[in-house]
């Protein structure tokens, strides 16, 4: 049984995976949170799945956020006695990829990379809908050949609601017109078709650049609101960053 944990700067995610996902939870990121507010959370998901702990054989961690590195590399150790494996810059050479700028990339970009070269070891433009929008492109050999970053769909959402004060919250769907009725359509379709437009013309360049043979793969918790708009998109698969964590089990 392997335990993954990827902390992102909006959620973290855990899974559980013996022969298959058994199960996936995610939590609020807290940068202020301690460690037994986490473990808290952790053992008890755990104990409601009826899983003991001890029959964790790994344990894998992904984190942008530095802030909560090491905290969780503590509380993955004190959760079992069975090693963890930080996916970080020590062990990407002994990764299948090739990884430039070995500084700056973020991890769970490697861990996506790793999966979509593994799954279709073929030129690919992984975009990974999370709280940053990215684009990164993978030649069929595994060598990243560059990335792209805009902000995220709910980044931008809430950056319109944090400068106004009588603004509800937005939720994340299309409304049926085109053009808003209101001030909360009038923000859905100018970010979510403006997004769709962004995407679109993204891996248009992308290609252009690279060549047309590149396929696109969609991952990230709002990929989701876009997929039927996006014909572009070739596949699909909500736990590519989590499927990645599993591979670095298996070779490190």
């Amino acid at each position: 049984m392997i335990l993954v944990t990827d902390i992102g700067n909006t959620n973290i995610v855990v899974g559980i995976y013996h022969q298959k996902w058994q199960h996936i939870w995610r939590f609020t990121t807290n940068k202020q949170a301690f460690i037994h507010d986490y473990s808290f959370k952790i053992n008890n998901a755990l104990w409601e799945a009826g899983i003991d702990p001890k029959d964790i054989t790994v344990k894998v961690l992904s984190s942008v956020v530095p802030e909560l590195k090491d905290l969780f590399v503590n509380l993955l150790s004190r959760l079992s006695s069975a090693k963890v494996i930080v996916l970080d810059k020590s062990i990407y050479d002994k990764l299948p990829i090739g990884i430039p700028n070995k500084e700056e990339i973020g991890t769970d970009l490697v861990a996506n990379v790793l999966a979509a070269h593994q799954s279709y070891k073929e030129n690919i433009i992984v975009i990974d809908f999370g709280t940053a929008l990215t684009f990164t492109a993978i030649d069929k050999t595994g060598n990243i050949k560059g990335i792209n970053i805009a902000p995220g769909i709910k980044t931008a959402i809430n950056a319109l609601e944090s400068k106004a004060s009588q603004l509800d919250v937005v939720p994340l769907v299309f409304p049926e017109k085109v053009l808003g009725q209101n001030t909360v359509e009038a923000i859905q379709n100018g970010v979510l078709i403006g997004y769709v437009g962004l995407v679109s013309h993204m891996i248009s360049v992308i290609k252009s650049d690279l060549g047309q043979d590149y396929k696109v793969l969609a991952t990230g918790g709002l990929s989701r609101i876009l997929l039927d708009k996006l014909p572009i998109i070739d596949y699909f698969e909500p736990n590519l960053t989590l499927n990645g964590l599993l591979l670095v089990a298996e070779i490190c």
